[in-house]
């Protein structure tokens, strides 16, 4: 299966589902147990070679896209479980949306992009220290996001207004993280409200996006590069898209308890299933 195929059927099922009676970890990963050092070698090499490309002004959408969609090989290629589903309605929207989704790792981040990429050109809002980092930085910074400082609320509220309406008029969806760290669970207190603002002020609908992506750990030296978990089963699921013309308080506790229960349902089966099978069938609607 190639990137235009995987898209094909996340646009004709609106859903997607790895093959779990299937090994698709590669031969290496099978004959000595080497998940982790090749999943972090083949990210690593698709980051670098993201750089590069961007190095040289390469880094167009579909670049972005092809880049993405290796790292949806590679999990899979060390056992990891993909299941994305929920967006049938999103393909009956003609025009930018705002996705608000909750942020557990760096895995949903790099997953993102072949997904949301079949609709639009995405910009997503990030930290403006990661368009600093070496080699990852330079592919960011290519790819147009919205970076915020982090250190004064009000100028962050102020430039996600301003910059993601422009690019909601441009024709591009933008990508918020309301939660101010990654995080396994959701504190609505914690969770802001800036993607119900941008789009009742630019006059689109909210997407709600859950996502379960700790197969993706923590690490002690390097944050980002923690052992897999090949038990953990990966979910992206989109929610049905809420009009904004909707009270903005009513609007945001709704996308806050769609992303919520969808965290809890799929915690309840992980431990009724003891870690063993997947969290939901195969082709999720």
């Amino acid at each position: 299966m190639d990137k235009t195929q995987f898209q094909q059927i996340l646009r004709t099922k609106g859903s997607y589902s790895t093959d779990i009676d299937g090994d698709n970890r590669s031969v290496i990963d099978r004959l000595f147990g080497w998940s982790n050092l090749v999943y972090y070698i083949n990210v690593w090499r698709t980051i670098y070679s993201g750089h590069l490309y961007a190095q040289r002004g390469e880094m167009v959408p579909e670049t972005w896209g092809d880049h993405s969609y290796r790292v949806v090989r590679t999990v899979e290629a060390c056992g990891g479980k993909l299941h994305i589903s929920g967006m049938k309605p999103i393909h009956d929207i003609n025009g930018p949306v705002v996705y608000v989704s909750n942020h557990m790792s760096l895995l949903e981040t790099l997953l993102l992009p072949v997904i949301l990429l079949q609709f639009n050109y995405p910009a997503i809002v990030v930290k403006k220290s990661l368009t600093t980092y070496p080699i990852f930085g330079d592919m960011m910074r290519a790819v147009e996001p919205i970076a915020l400082d982090r250190l004064n609320p009000r100028e962050d509220l102020k430039k996600v207004l301003t910059e993601g309406k422009e690019n909601l008029s441009a024709g591009r969806s933008v990508l918020i993280f309301p939660q101010s760290t990654r995080s396994a669970s959701i504190d609505p207190k914690k969770f802001n409200s800036l993607g119900v603002k941008l789009a009742s002020r630019a006059g689109v609908p909210i997407v709600p996006l859950a996502v379960k992506t700790d197969f993706h750990g923590k690490g002690k030296l390097i944050k980002d590069m923690g052992k897999i978990d090949r038990k953990k089963h990966i979910y992206l699921k989109f929610g049905a898209p809420i009009k904004t013309e909707k009270n903005s308080k009513e609007v945001h506790e709704q996308t806050i308890s769609f992303i919520t229960k969808n965290l809890l349902k799929w915690t309840v089966k992980k431990e009724k299933h003891n870690d063993t099978r997947p969290a939901i069938k195969p082709a999720l609607r």
